[in-house]
C-alpha cells in the first residue's frame, strides 16, 4: 500500500558499483545496483518521479521526488542510468568538468590515502604547507575539506605527493573511477548539471576562484551537446560549503536553483527558501538498503522530520 507523503524528496546517489574499487572501499557513498533498483521501484510506488528542473520551477511540490547523481562515477553509466532509461524514469547527473576530462578526483585520493594507510606519510610530506601538516590523522577525512582550508592547495599537495611515489594498480584504477566524456549517455531522460570544475569546497576559495570554478564547468556543459539542467549542485552541499559569493555567482549565471545536501526534504506546500530569486533545494544521500531508505523517508516526511532550511 502506498504511503501518503506530503513533501518533496530529492535523492542523491554517488557510486552504484557492484564492488567498490580497491583503495576507495572506506568513505565512498555507494549503493549496489540491485539495491538501487529496489529503492527506485519503491520510490516510484510512493512518489511522482520528476526532473529536478520541474521541482525548481514548481509551486506544489507535495508527493514529488527526483533522482540525482553527483560526480559522474563510471558505475552509474553502466549500472544505473541504462536501467532508469528502460523504466522511463528521469534523472540528473551533476558533473565536474575537470574530472570528466581525466584529472583525478582529489576526494578519491583522500580516500585512497586512508584506505592504504598513507595519511601519516602525506602529512609528513606537507611540512611546507603548515595548514595541511597540522591536521590530526584521525580527523583527516573531514579536516581536509574544512572551509578554512583552500581546497585547491590540498589538491596540489596530493598531486605532488603521488607524483613522487611509484604508481600502483589500485591508484591507476582510482583515476578511472570517474566516467570519461565518451561514457556519458545522451538521452532525453538524462540531464547534466554543473557541480563545479574541480569539486572544491567553494567557500574555501576566493571569489575569483569560485567564479572560475562555476564558469569553467558551465562552459564545458554548454558545448557538450547534452541535455542540461538549470540547477547548480553545490559540491559537498553543506551549509558552510558555500557562502554569499557562491549564491550570487550561481544566480548571475542564470541558474534557477541551488541544490544542497543537508539530509532534508522540501516542504511540499511551502515555497522553498530563496536567495534573491535563487531557489534553495535540499537533497539527501540514499542509504545502503531499501529498508533504511523506507525508514528515512517516513521519518523525514513527517511533521517533525527535517524540512527545507
Amino acid at each position: 500500500m502506498s504511503l501518503v507523503l506530503n513533501n518533496c524528496h530529492i535523492l542523491l546517489y554517488h557510486g552504484t558499483f557492484e564492488r567498490v574499487p580497491e583503495g576507495m572501499e572506506k568513505g565512498l557513498h555507494n549503493v549496489s545496483p540491485l539495491v538501487f533498483q529496489a529503492q527506485v521501484r519503491w520510490l516510484r510506488e510512493n512518489f511522482d518521479l520528476v526532473t529536478v528542473d520541474e521541482i525548481s520551477s514548481g509551486s506544489d511540490l507535495a508527493g514529488k521526488a527526483a533522482i540525482t547523481f553527483d560526480d559522474a562515477y563510471s558505475s552509474i553509466f553502466s549500472n544505473a542510468l541504462p536501467w532508469l532509461i528502460d523504466e522511463g524514469i528521469p534523472s540528473c547527473v551533476y558533473v565536474n568538468s575537470a574530472l570528466i576530462e581525466g584529472r583525478g578526483f582529489w576526494r578519491d585520493k583522500i580516500r585512497y590515502l586512508i584506505n592504504c594507510g598513507l595519511v601519516a606519510d602525506f602529512l609528513d610530506f606537507c611540512q611546507s604547507e603548515p595548514e595541511i601538516a597540522a591536521i590530526l590523522p584521525e580527523q583527516f577525512y573531514r579536516a581536509s575539506k574544512k572551509p578554512e582550508l583552500n581546497s585547491s592547495l590540498v589538491d596540489l599537495a596530493l598531486n605532488r605527493f603521488f607524483a613522487a611515489r611509484p604508481s600502483t594498480k589500485a591508484f591507476n584504477l582510482l583515476l578511472k573511477a570517474i566516467a570519461s566524456r565518451k561514457e556519458l549517455l545522451d538521452h532525453p531522460l538524462v540531464s547534466y548539471g554543473n557541480h563545479s570544475h574541480s569539486h572544491y569546497v567553494l567557500s574555501s576559495l576566493s571569489e575569483g576562484q569560485q567564479h572560475d570554478e562555476i564558469l569553467l564547468c558551465r562552459d564545458w556543459l554548454e558545448v557538450s551537446g547534452l541535455n542540461l539542467s538549470e540547477s547548480f549542485a553545490a559540491p559537498f552541499g553543506g551549509g558552510r560549503d558555500i557562502n554569499s559569493s557562491t549564491e550570487r555567482i550561481v544566480r548571475e549565471q542564470g541558474y534557477r536553483s541551488l541544490l544542497m545536501s543537508r539530509k532534508a526534504v522540501n516542504r511540499g506546500m511551502v515555497p522553498s527558501r530563496e536567495a534573491n530569486g535563487l531557489r534553495i533545494l535540499e537533497r539527501y544521500m540514499a542509504p545502503d538498503s531499501l529498508g533504511e531508505l523506507q525508514g528515512l523517508v517516513r521519518e523525514m516526511d513527517g511533521p517533525t522530520g527535517s524540512g527545507a532550511w
